[in-house]
């Protein structure tokens, strides 16, 4: 009878420990929005992914087509946003810059249009890794990660439309994804960058 109540609490222990251990480390992945204007990493990912974004834009045989043309430019996105007028101004500046095209005044009436579409553009933040709970010691902190990957994207997506006014066409370039990445692995003792923005 005594070596089957060692037994059971033997292998109940054991059952604890393992929830426990189970709780303390944890695997998790999460994915967070961020403001593409908080801070100056968050700036620089989603500018430079705006700058490969117009230069693949730009390449666009239905673009190249209109060397030297005055064109009406229209930027959209589906709300009101902060990068807009940016961008706007560096895609009419990058249109002179490539193709000697120019940005046609409001009261032009050009007999061709440029209409580009975003899907995206903004920055994102992946974090994957091991975390261990603090259980209140850990000051403000709820965890503290063991081996952490963080990975901070900003990602620029559209495409354009092409309108002749003259002769009635319509085309539309391939979708152009742009994406510029910063990836981080962190422990207690040491962060270090797995790739760098280039400066």
């Amino acid at each position: 009878m005594t070596q089957f109540r060692f037994r059971h609490r033997r292998r109940t222990g054991f059952l604890v420990a393992a929830l426990l251990s189970s709780l303390a480390v944890a695997g998790c992945s999460t994915r967070e929005v961020v403001d593409p204007l908080a801070g100056s990493t968050a700036q620089r990912l989603v500018t430079y992914s705006l700058d490969q974004f117009i230069d693949e834009l730009m390449a666009q045989p239905e673009i190249a087509e209109m060397q030297g043309e005055t064109v009406r430019l229209g930027v959209h996105f589906l709300s009101e946003h902060p990068l807009m007028e940016y961008a706007t101004r560096l895609i009419g500046a990058q249109m002179r810059l490539t193709h000697d095209m120019t940005v046609a005044t409001p009261d032009e009436s050009p007999g061709l249009e440029l209409d580009v579409f975003f899907n995206s553009i903004g920055t994102d933040n992946d974090d994957f890794g091991l975390s261990v709970p603090t259980f209140g010691f850990g000051g403000s902190a709820d965890s503290v990660n063991l081996l952490a990957l963080d990975m901070y994207h900003g990602i620029t997506e559209g495409y354009a439309i092409v309108t002749s006014a003259d002769s009635g066409s319509i085309q539309k370039t391939d979708r152009v994804l742009a994406r510029i990445r910063r990836d981080n692995v962190s422990t207690p003792v040491i962060d270090f960058p797995l790739n760098q923005l280039e400066d």
